[in-house]
This record gives C-alpha cells, structure tokens and sequence, in this order.
C-alpha cells in the first residue's frame, strides 16, 4: 500500500511519471502476492508445529506404551521363572517322598522275606522233627509187634 501511494517529486527531464507508476503499481501488486504467499506459508508452517507437537505427543505416549509392554513382558518372564523353580522344588519333593516311600517298601518286602526264611526253616525243622519222631514212633511199633 506504501508502494502505491508513494509520491515523488516532478523535476525537469525527469523520469517519466506514467512508467514510474506503472512500474510502482507491478512492484506493489508483487509485494501485496509475496506477503498473501508468506502469509500462507506462516499459516501451513503453523499447522505443520501443531502437527509435530501431535506428532511428538503420540511418540511419547508409543515411548511410554513401548516401555510398559516391557516392563510387563520383564514381569511375565520373571514370575514365570518363579512359578517354574516353584514346580521344580514341588516335584523334587514329590520325587523324594516317592522315592523314600520306595525305599521304605523294600526295605519291608526284604524284611519280610527275611522273616519268611526263617519261618521255611523253622517249619523245615519242625517238619523234619515230626517225621524222625513218627519214625521212631513206627519203628518203636515195628519192634513191639515183632516181640509179640
């Protein structure tokens, strides 16, 4: 608008007034369109901040998503390496009570046939005793019947 309305003063042989005009009026008509573009690209530069400030906003959010994914992923793989040493001593235990269990059964069934030995060689001389007694017994009888 300066551009347009700026006057000079008239001096003898000077510049022609009318290209002086004309010329003022194509350097103002540019100014007017490069400050409508720079206003523009002020607006889009604007809108493009507000669209990085979005866009940092929503990295920091992924960031904290991110972060807490691994912070649940470290605590999944932690409580399962507890729960796993857990089953491990529970089936140690089992397998030791199973084991102490075996060994207390053979350690019976080895007393019991232990016992059971003795109890064949009992009855084997109790067995044997009866039948040196019923053959004294019928030899005692043999010899009474040959007297008579």
């Amino acid at each position: 608008m300066d551009v347009k309305q700026q006057q000079f003063g008239l001096k003898f042989r000077g510049f022609n007034i009318e290209e002086v005009d004309n010329y003022l009026e194509l350097i103002a008509n540019e100014l007017e369109e490069l400050n409508k573009e720079n206003e523009s690209l002020k607006n889009e530069l604007r809108k493009r901040e507000k669209e990085i400030e979005e866009y940092k906003k929503a990295e920091g959010d992924f960031r904290k998503m991110i972060t807490s994914a691994q912070d649940f992923r470290k605590d999944a793989i932690d409580k399962a390496n507890q729960e796993s040493q857990l089953i491990v001593k529970q089936a140690e235990m089992k397998a030791s009570e199973v084991l102490k269990a075996a060994e207390e059964k053979v350690f019976k069934m080895e007393r019991d046939v232990a016992e059971l030995k003795t109890q064949r060689r009992q009855f084997e001389a109790q067995l044997r005793t009866m039948i040196e007694n019923h053959l004294k017994l019928m030899d005692m009888m043999g010899k009474e019947e040959g007297k008579k």
